[in-house]
């Protein structure tokens, strides 16, 4: 908001159309399509693409090229503006994703539907 440009959270899929762009966002009720016009701020699921993993080819060119160091002058930035002290926001807590738990894996012998009705009543699934 501090910006002036228009903010999208939590998108699944983004689609960019000349000077603006739309973004599917998962919600508890199903999906909402948001559009806003560019420059805009957005952020994502993990969801959002597959990774690209560099060859090993690129991983051996990568290492030989220098890392570029900018200081805030270099990027016309002054330390007022910067950091915890000049932040609108302020993170309070933060946690890892837990993990999956392991799926049970349930042998036919005849009986394979009647276990599953009762694995799902047990859940209260039906």
């Amino acid at each position: 908001e501090r910006l002036g440009v228009p903010h999208l959270t939590g998108a699944r899929k983004l689609t960019v159309e000349g000077s603006s762009l739309t973004v599917e966002r998962q919600t508890d009720g199903g999906y909402w399509m948001l559009q806003a016009s560019m420059p805009a701020i957005v952020s994502v699921w993990d969801t959002i693409n597959e990774p690209r993993y560099p060859s090993f080819k690129g991983i051996m060119a990568a290492k030989s090229k220098p890392v570029q160091t900018l200081t805030l002058a270099d990027l016309g930035v002054d330390a007022s503006e910067v950091g915890p002290g000049s932040a609108t926001s302020k993170v309070l807590d933060f946690a890892d994703r837990p993990p999956k738990q392991a799926g049970q894996i349930v042998q036919d012998e005849g009986d394979g539907a009647s276990n599953l009705a009762d694995f799902l009543a047990g859940q209260k699934f039906i």
